[in-house]
Protein backbone atom coordinates (compact mmCIF):
# COMPACT_ATOMS: atom_id res chain seq x y z
CA UNK A 1 0.00 0.00 0.00
CA UNK A 2 1.29 3.45 -0.84
CA UNK A 3 1.50 5.66 2.21
CA UNK A 4 -1.13 8.35 2.30
CA UNK A 5 1.46 11.12 2.35
CA UNK A 6 2.68 10.07 -1.14
CA UNK A 7 -0.73 10.04 -2.82
CA UNK A 8 -0.75 13.72 -3.91
CA UNK A 9 2.67 13.26 -5.51
CA UNK A 10 1.67 10.06 -7.33
CA UNK A 11 -1.64 11.51 -8.46
CA UNK A 12 -0.10 14.71 -9.75
CA UNK A 13 2.73 12.93 -11.57
CA UNK A 14 1.02 9.96 -13.21
CA UNK A 15 -2.54 11.10 -13.84
CA UNK A 16 -2.38 13.56 -16.75
CA UNK A 17 -5.72 15.35 -17.42
CA UNK A 18 -7.23 14.79 -20.87
CA UNK A 19 -7.15 17.91 -23.07
CA UNK A 20 -10.17 18.45 -25.28
CA UNK A 21 -9.49 19.14 -28.96
CA UNK A 22 -9.79 22.76 -29.94
CA UNK A 23 -13.25 23.38 -31.34
CA UNK A 24 -13.16 24.56 -34.96
CA UNK A 25 -14.16 28.14 -35.69
CA UNK A 26 -16.06 29.45 -38.68
CA UNK A 27 -15.80 32.59 -40.78
CA UNK A 28 -18.41 33.35 -43.46
CA UNK A 29 -17.53 35.44 -46.52
CA UNK A 30 -19.20 37.87 -47.04
CA UNK A 31 -19.95 38.29 -43.33
CA UNK A 32 -23.36 39.84 -44.06
CA UNK A 33 -24.53 36.42 -45.31
CA UNK A 34 -23.44 34.48 -42.22
CA UNK A 35 -27.03 33.47 -41.42
CA UNK A 36 -29.13 35.43 -43.92
CA UNK A 37 -29.52 34.30 -47.50
CA UNK A 38 -27.68 36.50 -50.00
CA UNK A 39 -29.55 37.89 -52.99
CA UNK A 40 -28.27 35.61 -55.75
CA UNK A 41 -27.28 32.03 -56.52
CA UNK A 42 -24.52 30.28 -58.45
CA UNK A 43 -23.94 26.71 -59.63
CA UNK A 44 -21.25 24.45 -58.22
CA UNK A 45 -18.57 22.97 -60.50
CA UNK A 46 -19.26 19.42 -61.58
CA UNK A 47 -22.82 19.36 -60.27
CA UNK A 48 -24.15 18.89 -63.80
CA UNK A 49 -21.15 19.46 -66.12
CA UNK A 50 -17.38 19.75 -66.06
CA UNK A 51 -16.30 23.20 -64.87
CA UNK A 52 -13.15 24.84 -63.59
CA UNK A 53 -14.12 27.62 -61.20
CA UNK A 54 -11.78 30.07 -59.51
CA UNK A 55 -12.93 32.38 -56.75
CA UNK A 56 -10.71 35.27 -55.69
CA UNK A 57 -11.46 36.53 -52.19
CA UNK A 58 -10.10 39.92 -51.19
CA UNK A 59 -8.21 40.37 -47.94
CA UNK A 60 -10.93 42.72 -46.66
CA UNK A 61 -12.99 39.58 -45.91
CA UNK A 62 -10.18 37.57 -44.31
CA UNK A 63 -8.66 39.64 -41.50
CA UNK A 64 -9.86 37.14 -38.87
CA UNK A 65 -8.12 34.28 -40.69
CA UNK A 66 -4.56 35.65 -40.79
CA UNK A 67 -2.26 33.09 -39.21
CA UNK A 68 -5.07 30.53 -38.98
CA UNK A 69 -5.07 27.01 -40.40
CA UNK A 70 -7.95 26.41 -42.80
CA UNK A 71 -9.32 22.88 -42.40
CA UNK A 72 -12.61 22.79 -44.33
CA UNK A 73 -14.88 24.81 -46.59
CA UNK A 74 -18.66 24.83 -47.00
CA UNK A 75 -21.21 26.14 -49.49
CA UNK A 76 -24.83 26.73 -48.41
CA UNK A 77 -27.86 26.28 -50.63
CA UNK A 78 -29.72 29.33 -51.86
CA UNK A 79 -33.12 29.93 -50.29
CA UNK A 80 -36.04 28.74 -52.39
CA UNK A 81 -39.35 27.06 -51.80
CA UNK A 82 -38.20 23.97 -53.68
CA UNK A 83 -36.38 20.74 -53.02
CA UNK A 84 -32.85 20.41 -54.34
CA UNK A 85 -32.22 16.88 -55.53
CA UNK A 86 -28.78 15.71 -54.51
CA UNK A 87 -25.93 14.13 -56.41
CA UNK A 88 -22.17 13.96 -56.48
CA UNK A 89 -19.19 15.53 -58.23
CA UNK A 90 -15.48 14.82 -58.41
CA UNK A 91 -13.47 17.80 -57.14
CA UNK A 92 -9.86 18.88 -57.01
CA UNK A 93 -9.49 21.90 -54.71
CA UNK A 94 -6.39 24.10 -54.55
CA UNK A 95 -5.77 27.14 -52.34
CA UNK A 96 -3.11 29.81 -52.73
CA UNK A 97 -2.40 33.40 -51.89
CA UNK A 98 -3.66 34.87 -55.14
CA UNK A 99 -1.32 36.53 -57.58
CA UNK A 100 -3.99 39.16 -58.33
CA UNK A 101 -6.60 41.17 -56.50
CA UNK A 102 -10.24 40.35 -57.32
CA UNK A 103 -10.70 43.66 -59.16
CA UNK A 104 -7.65 42.83 -61.31
CA UNK A 105 -8.45 39.20 -62.01
CA UNK A 106 -7.13 37.60 -65.17
CA UNK A 107 -9.22 35.41 -67.44
CA UNK A 108 -6.24 33.07 -67.79
CA UNK A 109 -6.56 30.72 -64.82
CA UNK A 110 -2.84 30.25 -64.25
CA UNK A 111 -2.27 33.99 -63.85
CA UNK A 112 -4.44 34.12 -60.72
CA UNK A 113 -2.79 31.22 -58.87
CA UNK A 114 -0.14 32.15 -56.32
CA UNK A 115 3.30 30.58 -55.91
CA UNK A 116 2.32 28.77 -52.67
CA UNK A 117 -0.52 26.71 -54.18
CA UNK A 118 -1.58 23.70 -52.08
CA UNK A 119 -3.95 20.96 -53.21
CA UNK A 120 -6.13 20.67 -50.13
CA UNK A 121 -8.62 18.10 -51.41
CA UNK A 122 -9.21 15.64 -54.23
CA UNK A 123 -12.12 13.25 -54.25
CA UNK A 124 -15.87 12.84 -54.35
CA UNK A 125 -18.11 15.62 -53.02
CA UNK A 126 -21.72 15.02 -51.97
CA UNK A 127 -24.49 17.45 -52.87
CA UNK A 128 -27.21 16.47 -50.39
CA UNK A 129 -30.92 16.18 -50.92
CA UNK A 130 -32.11 19.49 -49.52
CA UNK A 131 -35.73 20.24 -48.55
CA UNK A 132 -37.33 23.63 -49.32
CA UNK A 133 -35.82 26.55 -47.43
CA UNK A 134 -37.72 29.78 -47.91
CA UNK A 135 -35.28 31.96 -45.96
CA UNK A 136 -34.25 34.61 -45.19
CA UNK A 137 -32.38 32.56 -42.56
CA UNK A 138 -30.84 29.40 -43.99
CA UNK A 139 -28.92 27.32 -41.42
CA UNK A 140 -25.59 25.67 -42.20
CA UNK A 141 -27.09 22.24 -41.58
CA UNK A 142 -25.89 19.03 -43.24
CA UNK A 143 -28.76 18.87 -45.73
CA UNK A 144 -28.24 22.52 -46.71
CA UNK A 145 -24.50 22.45 -47.31
CA UNK A 146 -21.81 21.01 -49.51
CA UNK A 147 -18.77 20.38 -47.34
CA UNK A 148 -15.14 19.69 -48.19
CA UNK A 149 -12.81 18.64 -45.39
CA UNK A 150 -9.21 19.35 -46.33
CA UNK A 151 -6.83 16.41 -46.40
CA UNK A 152 -4.00 18.95 -46.39
CA UNK A 153 -4.67 22.03 -44.20
CA UNK A 154 -3.78 25.48 -45.52
CA UNK A 155 -2.23 28.26 -43.43
CA UNK A 156 -3.54 31.65 -44.50
CA UNK A 157 -0.83 34.30 -44.20
CA UNK A 158 -2.71 37.31 -45.57
CA UNK A 159 -3.52 38.84 -48.93
CA UNK A 160 -6.13 37.83 -51.51
CA UNK A 161 -7.04 34.15 -51.54
CA UNK A 162 -7.42 32.04 -54.69
CA UNK A 163 -9.85 29.13 -54.40
CA UNK A 164 -9.39 26.96 -57.48
CA UNK A 165 -11.80 24.06 -58.07
CA UNK A 166 -11.94 21.65 -60.96
CA UNK A 167 -15.28 19.87 -60.79
CA UNK A 168 -16.08 16.86 -62.95
CA UNK A 169 -19.60 15.54 -63.36
CA UNK A 170 -20.28 11.97 -62.21
CA UNK A 171 -22.46 10.08 -64.73
CA UNK A 172 -25.82 9.18 -63.24
CA UNK A 173 -25.30 11.42 -60.19
CA UNK A 174 -25.93 14.86 -61.64
CA UNK A 175 -27.54 17.48 -59.42
CA UNK A 176 -28.92 19.59 -62.23
CA UNK A 177 -30.38 22.31 -60.01
CA UNK A 178 -28.44 22.54 -56.74
CA UNK A 179 -27.85 26.28 -56.52
CA UNK A 180 -25.47 27.60 -53.91
CA UNK A 181 -26.01 30.94 -52.21
CA UNK A 182 -24.14 33.85 -53.81
CA UNK A 183 -23.54 37.53 -53.17
CA UNK A 184 -24.27 39.96 -55.99
CA UNK A 185 -23.58 43.65 -56.52
CA UNK A 186 -26.08 45.44 -58.75
CA UNK A 187 -23.83 47.64 -60.91
CA UNK A 188 -23.85 48.23 -64.66
CA UNK A 189 -22.92 50.62 -67.44
CA UNK A 190 -24.95 51.82 -70.42
CA UNK A 191 -25.16 50.99 -74.12
CA UNK A 192 -27.04 52.60 -77.03
CA UNK A 193 -27.28 51.38 -80.63
CA UNK A 194 -25.92 53.95 -83.09
CA UNK A 195 -26.51 52.79 -86.63
CA UNK A 196 -27.61 49.70 -88.51
CA UNK A 197 -25.51 46.88 -89.89
CA UNK A 198 -25.62 44.83 -93.05
CA UNK A 199 -24.95 41.25 -94.15
CA UNK A 200 -26.68 37.93 -93.58
CA UNK A 201 -27.08 38.09 -89.80
CA UNK A 202 -28.98 40.19 -87.29
CA UNK A 203 -32.17 40.72 -89.24
CA UNK A 204 -33.13 43.68 -91.40
CA UNK A 205 -31.19 46.15 -89.24
CA UNK A 206 -28.07 43.98 -89.13
CA UNK A 207 -28.05 43.84 -85.34
CA UNK A 208 -25.46 41.13 -84.92
CA UNK A 209 -23.25 43.07 -82.47
CA UNK A 210 -23.94 43.00 -78.72
CA UNK A 211 -22.43 44.08 -75.41
CA UNK A 212 -23.27 43.14 -71.82
CA UNK A 213 -24.02 46.32 -69.86
CA UNK A 214 -23.59 44.35 -66.61
CA UNK A 215 -19.86 44.07 -67.35
CA UNK A 216 -19.30 47.76 -68.16
CA UNK A 217 -17.99 48.38 -64.65
CA UNK A 218 -14.47 49.31 -63.48
CA UNK A 219 -12.63 46.15 -62.43
CA UNK A 220 -14.74 43.91 -64.68
CA UNK A 221 -14.07 42.40 -68.10
CA UNK A 222 -16.41 43.98 -70.64
CA UNK A 223 -17.86 41.38 -72.99
CA UNK A 224 -18.47 42.14 -76.68
CA UNK A 225 -19.83 39.48 -79.03
CA UNK A 226 -21.16 39.19 -82.56
CA UNK A 227 -22.62 36.59 -84.92
CA UNK A 228 -21.43 35.70 -88.42
CA UNK A 229 -20.47 32.89 -90.78
CA UNK A 230 -18.98 29.97 -88.77
CA UNK A 231 -15.20 29.94 -89.13
CA UNK A 232 -15.11 33.42 -90.68
CA UNK A 233 -12.75 36.22 -89.69
CA UNK A 234 -14.32 38.74 -87.30
CA UNK A 235 -12.78 42.09 -86.37
CA UNK A 236 -14.01 44.15 -83.41
CA UNK A 237 -13.27 47.83 -83.99
CA UNK A 238 -13.23 50.40 -81.18
CA UNK A 239 -13.24 54.18 -81.54
CA UNK A 240 -15.36 57.29 -81.27
CA UNK A 241 -18.77 57.45 -82.91
CA UNK A 242 -19.14 59.09 -86.29
CA UNK A 243 -22.03 61.61 -86.41
CA UNK A 244 -23.01 60.19 -89.82
CA UNK A 245 -22.50 56.77 -91.44
CA UNK A 246 -19.62 56.47 -93.90
CA UNK A 247 -20.36 54.07 -96.79
CA UNK A 248 -17.75 51.36 -97.24
CA UNK A 249 -17.80 52.27 -100.93
CA UNK A 250 -15.97 55.47 -99.92
CA UNK A 251 -12.99 53.23 -99.07
CA UNK A 252 -13.20 51.37 -102.36
CA UNK A 253 -14.89 48.31 -100.84
CA UNK A 254 -17.69 46.68 -102.88
CA UNK A 255 -20.20 46.49 -100.03
CA UNK A 256 -23.39 48.34 -100.99
CA UNK A 257 -25.60 49.22 -98.04
CA UNK A 258 -22.78 48.75 -95.53
CA UNK A 259 -21.37 51.65 -93.56
CA UNK A 260 -18.73 52.55 -91.01
CA UNK A 261 -20.12 54.25 -87.89
CA UNK A 262 -16.76 55.12 -86.33
CA UNK A 263 -14.95 58.45 -86.68
CA UNK A 264 -11.71 56.93 -85.35
CA UNK A 265 -10.25 53.44 -85.29
CA UNK A 266 -8.47 53.29 -81.93
CA UNK A 267 -8.21 49.49 -81.71
CA UNK A 268 -8.83 46.51 -83.99
CA UNK A 269 -9.16 43.08 -82.34
CA UNK A 270 -9.34 40.11 -84.73
CA UNK A 271 -10.99 36.82 -83.78
CA UNK A 272 -13.10 34.07 -85.36
CA UNK A 273 -16.81 33.34 -85.53
CA UNK A 274 -16.67 30.07 -83.59
CA UNK A 275 -19.22 27.49 -84.80
CA UNK A 276 -22.12 26.85 -82.44
CA UNK A 277 -22.38 23.26 -81.24
CA UNK A 278 -25.96 23.32 -79.96
CA UNK A 279 -28.49 22.68 -82.75
CA UNK A 280 -30.86 25.41 -81.50
CA UNK A 281 -28.10 28.05 -81.75
CA UNK A 282 -26.68 27.17 -85.14
CA UNK A 283 -29.15 29.37 -87.03
CA UNK A 284 -27.65 32.41 -85.29
CA UNK A 285 -24.29 31.75 -86.95
CA UNK A 286 -20.88 31.46 -85.38
CA UNK A 287 -20.15 33.54 -82.29
CA UNK A 288 -17.15 35.85 -82.02
CA UNK A 289 -16.18 37.36 -78.68
CA UNK A 290 -13.62 39.74 -77.23
CA UNK A 291 -13.25 40.78 -73.61
CA UNK A 292 -11.57 43.92 -72.32
CA UNK A 293 -10.59 44.58 -68.72
CA UNK A 294 -11.77 48.00 -67.51
CA UNK A 295 -9.22 49.42 -65.04
CA UNK A 296 -10.45 49.57 -61.44
CA UNK A 297 -10.03 53.33 -61.26
CA UNK A 298 -12.51 56.15 -60.75
CA UNK A 299 -10.94 57.82 -63.78
CA UNK A 300 -12.91 55.30 -65.88
CA UNK A 301 -16.29 56.59 -64.65
CA UNK A 302 -18.36 57.70 -67.66
CA UNK A 303 -15.74 56.81 -70.28
CA UNK A 304 -17.53 56.31 -73.61
CA UNK A 305 -16.50 54.44 -76.76
CA UNK A 306 -18.22 52.87 -79.75
CA UNK A 307 -17.78 49.31 -81.01
CA UNK A 308 -18.57 47.98 -84.47
CA UNK A 309 -17.74 44.56 -85.95
CA UNK A 310 -16.48 43.70 -89.42
CA UNK A 311 -17.26 40.36 -91.07
CA UNK A 312 -14.29 40.11 -93.41
CA UNK A 313 -15.54 37.09 -95.36
CA UNK A 314 -18.72 38.92 -96.41
CA UNK A 315 -17.34 42.48 -96.29
CA UNK A 316 -20.22 43.25 -93.94
CA UNK A 317 -20.45 45.63 -90.99
CA UNK A 318 -22.53 45.25 -87.84
CA UNK A 319 -24.68 47.73 -86.03
CA UNK A 320 -22.62 50.07 -83.87
CA UNK A 321 -22.97 50.24 -80.08
CA UNK A 322 -21.94 53.29 -78.11
CA UNK A 323 -21.18 52.19 -74.56
CA UNK A 324 -20.40 53.98 -71.31
CA UNK A 325 -18.60 52.71 -68.22
CA UNK A 326 -20.63 52.87 -65.00
CA UNK A 327 -19.83 55.40 -62.30
CA UNK A 328 -19.25 53.06 -59.33
CA UNK A 329 -16.41 50.84 -58.19
CA UNK A 330 -17.44 47.38 -56.96
CA UNK A 331 -17.20 46.85 -53.21
CA UNK A 332 -17.79 43.06 -53.21
CA UNK A 333 -14.00 42.43 -53.26
CA UNK A 334 -14.55 38.99 -54.79
CA UNK A 335 -14.45 37.63 -58.33
CA UNK A 336 -15.24 34.38 -60.14
CA UNK A 337 -13.57 33.02 -63.27
CA UNK A 338 -14.88 29.83 -64.79
CA UNK A 339 -14.54 27.72 -67.89
CA UNK A 340 -13.96 24.19 -69.12
CA UNK A 341 -11.23 22.27 -67.25
CA UNK A 342 -9.30 21.63 -70.49
CA UNK A 343 -9.14 25.30 -71.45
CA UNK A 344 -6.55 27.83 -70.26
CA UNK A 345 -9.00 30.73 -70.02
CA UNK A 346 -12.52 31.34 -68.81
CA UNK A 347 -15.10 34.07 -68.35
CA UNK A 348 -15.21 36.24 -65.28
CA UNK A 349 -17.42 38.34 -63.05
CA UNK A 350 -16.40 40.87 -60.43
CA UNK A 351 -19.99 41.36 -59.27
CA UNK A 352 -20.99 37.91 -58.00
CA UNK A 353 -19.40 35.14 -55.95
CA UNK A 354 -20.36 32.23 -53.72
CA UNK A 355 -21.07 32.66 -50.04
CA UNK A 356 -18.27 30.65 -48.40
CA UNK A 357 -17.85 29.34 -44.84
CA UNK A 358 -14.25 28.68 -43.84
CA UNK A 359 -13.55 26.29 -40.99
CA UNK A 360 -10.29 27.04 -39.22
CA UNK A 361 -8.23 26.59 -36.09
Amino acid sequence: MIPHRFLPFVTGTLCVPLLSAQAPQHTVVPASAATTDAISHLWLPGASRDVRQQTLVGSSHLAALVGRTLTALEWRRSSANETYQGGAAQWTVTLSIAARQPSRNDLTFANNVGSNAVQVFAGSVTLPNSPPSAGPVVPWSANNTVRVEFTTPFVYTGGPLCLDITGLAVPGQNADWWMADAAFEDLYGDAVERGDGCGSYGGAQGRWSHVSTRDLVPGCHAQFHAYGPPGGLAIAAFGSRSPAPIPLAAFGLPAPGCALHLATLDALLPTVFEPQTHPLLQAMGGCAEVRLWIPDDAAMFGVTMTTQWFDWSQLATSNAIEWTVGASLPTLDMAVIEGHPTEATGVGSCLTAHVLRFEHQ
